[in-house]
């Protein structure tokens, strides 16, 4: 007998079973375990109805789990992709046996059981058959003692269970009962989508008085009736403990039966027996059904059940076991085409499509359109694919697309009777899009080599050979040549059109009349069609060399290649021999015709007072104008601390401003250079040279290009660095 005075204690107990290969991961928050699945025969697939409970952590069904989704997948090779389930709870004939031990020792817990019972029906799940069977002494040859056959009807169900009395001193037969309890649901059942199940409740072992076994029938026998075919009768297991360590059980083998059936075990005192009973039977009610069309494989196959939960990433998935009668061909699946890879090479500036098509044998060709998504237009040509195979790639210029602007692929397919492909309720024709930016890497910047300066003094012109990269359409040049050691200039040429990678100009009449050899500087500026004038990273520096002078018989042969004196030295030869001709003329005349000597004169000369001859005046030459020296006034309009000079006028050049060793210091300012502009003068004009600073020279805005020359204005505001302003004034 059991006191009434036994601690409450209720161990709910985690199954988490699985039947044949399932395994269940007790480390997730929640489990999934097949009870069993239902396999139907149909003319093209096999229709699968997958049984399944979902638990808590601590193996409690859940009723409403929150499932977003559930897909069943074929496993063991071959191309069996997951197969989308419905899921719903199952509305087929759900048939119980509430097999209740009615031994001796039952005798005082029988008034508590039967209410506990009774109570626990109301919580039977929808359309339940509920059987009620009382066993103590059963032989294997005996027949079971249904107090009431399976019924619909609770009024008649709690009617049995309250007619169910035990009998003084009958032992427990526990396996004879529940074996011949499995085949009573066996034989009830007539469909594969039937279940059943049975709700065991003991207070003891399969033993008599004496401590023998009751039963015939063995532990192994009852788990192999119940599991060996579909389907399976689970055993949901409720035991009665007498004492808190419940020795009147085999409590372990009570788990283990439920387990191995994909069943709830629980144990209980009398106390507690309603809340135990309604937990079985509320687990019954929060079973779920899948249903999906598969392609199985003839005899046994393995499969996987996943389930998404609406608060969970990943989805609960195990795996189970079903039969199939034959093979089962799946069709080929609808044609579609997918874009599986788009891939933009920045080098190359071309994308690079990847996709996969599903069923290519039913398409006559596969189609793909680039679009402007911003103006809705299409931009030819399209990527087609006759016959297609499974995987496709191509590759799609980008010569016609726009910088930041959103474009797409979309993919649309052929069948072979010409007809476009579509999917969806809609019945759309667009297989595949990806929507893309097309975002080049910005262009290499433009660059100007000077290869070569030559000078041809023969010729008297200047050869400028250029090498050009990434620089466009080229429409202008113009530059300048300087003196590299006096910095003065020599001459000015542009803008001209350019004729290509070979300018020729004029040589600049400082160079020819060098006389010797003197290295110069060339700065050279190419106009683009559009966009910013683009110079050479550093002016060129080159050397003229000009011919020695010819010698006199050279200089002679020259002269006399001269026409005008040629012609002039002719007309010297004929007057020559003009006037020689006429001095040796005959003089006949003379020696025929004597004249008489003359008398002779006197020249007795007659002194008058003395008078000095007037001497020649000089004339006065006219002065030559002096031309001034060039003049620049500087002032500082602002840098930090006071400037040693505010205003100062430059009158020799070249000129260098900067912190420490130039002609004109601003020492407060520690962000300018020691040597940090330079002005000089060529002709009557005034440049400004950046000499490398560390902080740049600014006119404006604008930065002005190291070692490069640049002319100053009438008033010109130039920016040392960040601190110093100045003001540079050319003076007449």
């Amino acid at each position: 007998m059991i006191s009434r005075k036994m601690p409450l204690v209720l161990l709910l107990l985690v199954l988490v079973g699985l039947l044949g290969q399932g395994v269940a991961h007790a480390q997730t928050p929640t489990n999934v375990i097949v009870i069993y699945p239902a396999a139907e025969p149909q003319a093209d697939s096999l229709a699968l109805s997958v049984f399944f409970v979902i638990t808590d952590e601590l193996g409690r069904p859940i009723s409403r789990p929150g499932i977003d989704s559930v897909e069943i997948e074929l496993l063991g090779g071959g191309d069996n992709a997951p197969v989308e389930a419905k899921f719903s709870d199952p509305q087929t004939p759900f048939y119980i046996a509430l097999v209740l031990d009615a031994s001796g020792s039952m005798a005082n817990m029988m008034p508590g059981v039967r209410e506990a019972a009774q109570s626990a029906v109301d919580s039977a799940p929808p359309g339940a058959n509920i059987a009620v069977i009382k066993f103590n002494e059963l032989a294997i040859e005996d027949d079971l003692t249904i107090i009431e056959p399976f019924t619909e009807d609770p009024v008649l169900v709690k009617g049995a269970i309250n007619a169910v009395e035990s009998d003084p001193n009958a032992p427990t037969c526990l396996y004879n009962a529940l074996y011949k309890s499995i085949e009573l649901l066996d034989e009830t059942t007539q469909k594969p989508q039937e279940r059943q199940a049975i709700i065991l409740f003991t207070d003891g072992k399969d033993e008599r008085a004496d401590g023998t076994p009751c039963s015939q029938r063995k532990y192994d026998d009852v788990i192999n009736r119940a599991t060996r075919a579909l389907p399976i009768t689970p055993i949901h297991t409720i035991g009665l403990c007498a004492d808190d360590a419940c020795s009147n059980l085999r409590k372990e083998e009570l788990r283990s039966m439920a387990k191995e059936t994909s069943a709830f075990a629980a144990t209980g005192s009398q106390n507690n027996m309603s809340e135990v009973f309604r937990e079985i039977m509320e687990g019954l009610s929060s079973q779920l059904v899948a249903r999906a069309n598969v392609y199985a494989r003839k005899g046994d196959n393995q499969a996987a059940l996943s389930i998404k939960l609406h608060d969970h990433e990943s989805p609960l998935t195990t795996t189970f076991s079903f039969f199939s009668p034959q093979d089962y061909n799946a069709p080929p699946p609808p044609a579609n085409a997918q874009i599986s890879n788009l891939v933009y090479d920045r080098e190359k500036d071309i994308y690079t499509v990847a996709m996969s098509v599903t069923s290519p044998e039913t398409l006559q060709k596969v189609v793909v359109e680039l679009w402007d998504e911003k103006s809705g237009t299409q931009l030819p040509p399209a990527q087609e694919f006759e016959n297609p195979e499974a995987t496709l790639q191509f590759e799609r210029h980008t010569d016609d697309l726009v910088a930041g602007r959103e474009y797409s692929f979309r993919v649309k397919a052929v069948d072979q009777e010409g007809f476009l492909v579509t999917i969806g309720e809609e019945g759309e024709t667009i297989l595949a899009k990806q929507i893309f930016v097309y975002e080049p890497p910005p262009p290499p910047p433009p660059e100007i080599i000077i290869k070569s300066v030559q000078a041809d003094f023969n010729a008297k012109r200047l050869f400028v050979d250029l090498e050009t990269r990434n620089v466009g359409e080229i429409t202008s040049y113009e530059g300048f040549i300087v003196d590299k050691e006096t910095g003065a200039g020599i001459g000015e040429f542009g803008p001209t059109l350019f004729p290509g990678n070979r300018i020729e100009e004029q040589l600049p009449q400082g160079i020819e009349q060098a006389g010797e050899p003197r290295s110069y500087v060339i700065n050279l500026t190419l106009i683009p069609k559009e966009g910013p004038a683009i110079k050479p990273a550093q002016p060129y520096e080159f050397k003229a060399v000009p011919p020695p002078p010819p010698g006199l018989m050279v200089r002679v042969v020259q002269a006399l290649q001269n026409p005008a004196i040629l012609i002039s030295i002719f007309v010297i030869i004929l007057c020559t021999i003009g006037l020689v001709i006429y001095l040796n003329r005959p003089a006949k005349k003379e020696a025929l015709l004597s004249p008489l000597p003359r008398p002779p004169i006197d020249q007795t000369m007659i002194s008058g007072p003395s008078v000095e001859a007037p001497q020649p005046q000089p004339r006065p030459q006219p002065a030559r104008p002096v031309q001034p020296p060039p003049r620049l006034s500087l002032e500082v309009l602002e840098t930090p601390g006071a400037p040693p000079e505010k205003k100062k006028v430059i009158t020799t050049f070249p000129y260098v401003i900067g912190r420490d060793g130039s002609n004109f210091n601003i020492p407060g300012d520690q962000t300018l250079s020691r040597q940090h502009v330079e002005i000089s003068v060529r002709g009557n004009k005034f440049f400004i040279t950046d000499l490398e600073s560390r902080n740049g020279t600014y006119i404006g805005e604008t930065r002005l290009p190291p070692r490069t020359p640049t002319p100053l204005g009438n008033t010109s505001i130039v920016r040392l660095g960040h601190r110093t302003q100045l003001k540079l004034d050319p003076q007449a």
